[in-house]
């Protein structure tokens, strides 16, 4: 009796499955580049641009010259929509050569009088603040962090000086703003937002500091 050696070609059918995985991989990839670009995966946003920011002497100028340990507040022109969504997007950068300890921030006032901080330093340090209600404008570190671990903390994606930061606060539901630094979600704060908003800096310990306001915009839907 002759014995037939075994088949050891693998069935049509798996070829086949074989062949279109192959076929579909590039095909998925490309899809997902596509809607990548086209934004799938960008943070949520406030759907209407209703400000953008044109000239900058409400905050002093387009770039700012800081001596040591000099700081500053000011207030946006435009006030934030109050009992809808918003996205509000600020961008700004250190030059190169600037002490690091330099920093900067977005500040939204509260329905309680208080203003809710958020900074970020040429070192790749960020804070969240909560600094009482008052007339007199306090020193940063006065005010307390909402929470222990929102207090001066090392963050890998806060850029040293030399390259932008992005900063924006997302109006996730009434009484609750996301902060988003570089398109990356952080800390969701419990603020009701009264309306105004602006920008802090304060120059750097030993050196001299220059800040430059890129761009601000805000969105509501």
């Amino acid at each position: 009796m002759t014995i037939k050696p075994a088949n050891s070609a693998p069935p049509r059918w798996l070829h086949r499955l074989v062949l279109m995985a192959l076929f579909a991989t590039p095909g998925a990839a490309a899809l997902a580049a596509l809607l990548i670009a086209l934004g799938a995966a960008d943070p949520p946003r406030a759907a209407q641009r209703i400000w953008q920011a044109a000239d900058w002497r409400w905050a002093g100028g387009s770039t700012l010259t800081l001596t040591p340990g000099e700081a500053g507040w000011s207030t946006a022109p435009v006030s934030l929509p109050v009992g809808t969504r918003f996205t509000l997007d600020v961008r700004a950068r250190l030059l190169p050569g600037s002490d690091p300890g330099a920093a900067w921030g977005v500040w939204l006032a509260a329905t309680d009088g208080s203003r809710i901080v958020y900074a970020l330093s040429g070192e790749g340090y960020i804070t969240t603040r909560r600094c009482p209600p008052g007339d007199r404008l306090p020193v940063l570190e006065d005010c307390p962090a909402p929470r222990p671990e929102w207090r001066w903390t090392p963050y890998p994606r806060a850029n040293p000086a030399g390259a932008a930061n992005r900063v924006e606060l997302h109006r996730e539901a009434p009484g609750q703003v996301r902060l988003r630094l570089n398109r990356e979600r952080l800390g969701l704060s419990a603020v009701e937002a009264a309306g105004s908003w602006g920008l802090w800096w304060r120059g750097g310990r030993a050196d001299s500091a220059a800040l430059t306001w890129e761009a601000a915009a805000l969105y509501a839907d």
